[in-house]
Formats: structure tokens, C-alpha cells, sequence
């Protein structure tokens, strides 16, 4: 593992990576709260690691200044931005796996349309804001762009279950629901497993646990 520093317009990122000689990579980022030792965001990384998959987890600037509240949305997606074109010569002939927790996952729908990942999970993706209003434009906005995009929901997730995700979105052919049963917006550990069977499904991972090339 080795930790960096990328400075963007609104500071400094913090860059956590992992690297394995397989030609995939997953880029990660979390949520409003917490960084990338959530629960569910520190099995996925870890399953992800023991499985040769190499990862690059993105903590935004206000978490790495220590601030307490989340940056406006255009500020994260202008740093996310910067970080995967400053990193893209890096990882160009790879394939390129996004991972977004919460707002995170916010995030990297909004901005799929110009950094085009070949897959994007989001986990327990906020499909109401607390005021009520839905986002399910930008499930729609990333989904248009034809990128596979895969989301683990709970079903007591209170600001929308994988239920009300799929009715929002309706059926599409780029797009899979995992209701992850009785799970809340924060998930659990089982997160790590479930995006290794997606992996796995995708072709990504093959049966002895490798990643595809």
C-alpha cells in the first residue's frame, strides 16, 4: 500500500493505493461521513486487494483538512475529476472499475459521462436527499451514457431501498439492482463479498479468484 497527495482546485486529495500487475483498477471513493475505513468500503478495498485487483481510494480535500461537512457537489466533482485525469496516463491501459459509496457514488454518476468507466458500482447510492427531493436523474444521466452500472442497496436503507431504486430507473439493460436484504445506508461488511461476485460475473475475476486481464 502507499499513500500520496494530489493537489486539486478546492486542495489536497489523499491517494491510497494498492497495485497488482493485472490490468484492472478500481477507483474509490466514500461518502459524506466517513472516509474509505467504512465498513462496507474497508471490506470491499480489502477483498478487492486479496483477489489481485489493484485499487486507487480517493478521500476528498475537505475530509483530508479535517473538516467535518461534506464540499458542495460541484466541488467534488471537479476534484474527482482532476485526480482521474492527473492519474489517467498511469492507468490508460487499464480497465477501469468505479466504486462510490453514498455521495461518493453521487459523484462518480455525475461525472461518468467524461471519464467513462468501463463499470460502476454504487453502494447504497442516496436516492432522496434529506429534504425529500429524489436524484434519480443522475442514476439516469450515468445509465445514458450505455456504461454497466451495478448498485448494492439495502432494503432499510432510509434514503431509498433497492426497491424504490429500480422503480425510479426502471429497467434498463446496463443496469443491475442487488437488494441487499435487510441492510441500512450503512451496509456491512458483506458489501466486500458482493462486489467480488459482480467481478465475477462481469468476467473480471475468474474461477480460481484472478482478475481478468
Amino acid at each position: 500500500m502507499s499513500t500520496s497527495y494530489l493537489e486539486t482546485t478546492f486542495g489536497s486529495a489523499r491517494i491510497i493505493s494498492h497495485h497488482h500487475h493485472k490490468k484492472t483498477v478500481a477507483f474509490i471513493t466514500h461518502g459524506a461521513g466517513k472516509g474509505l475505513d467504512s465498513v462496507d468500503l474497508a471490506a470491499t478495498i480489502r477483498n478487492l486487494n486479496n483477489h489481485g485487483i489493484s485499487v486507487v481510494g480517493v478521500e476528498m480535500p475537505w475530509l483530508v483538512s479535517g473538516k467535518k461537512i461534506a464540499s458542495p457537489a460541484k466541488q467534488l466533482d471537479q476534484v474527482w475529476i482532476e485526480v482521474m485525469e492527473n492519474l489517467h496516463t498511469r492507468y490508460a491501459e487499464y480497465k477501469k472499475i468505479f466504486i462510490g459509496r453514498s455521495t461518493g457514488a453521487r459523484v462518480i454518476c455525475r461525472t461518468a459521462a467524461k471519464l467513462k468507466p468501463n463499470l460502476i458500482i454504487n453502494l447504497a447510492f442516496p436516492l432522496r436527499a434529506p429534504n425529500g427531493k429524489t436524484r434519480h436523474e443522475e442514476l439516469i444521466q450515468a445509465l445514458e451514457t450505455k456504461i454497466e452500472m451495478i448498485i448494492i442497496q439495502g432494503q432499510k436503507d432510509s434514503f431509498g431501498s433497492a426497491t424504490e431504486i429500480e422503480k425510479a430507473v426502471g429497467v434498463r439493460k446496463n443496469l443491475e439492482v442487488i437488494n441487499a436484504g435487510n441492510l441500512t445506508h450503512k451496509l456491512s461488511s458483506a458489501v466486500g463479498e458482493i462486489v467480488i461476485e459482480c467481478l465475477n460475473k462481469k468476467g473480471l475475476v475468474d474461477r480460481q479468484g484472478n482478475v481478468g486481464l
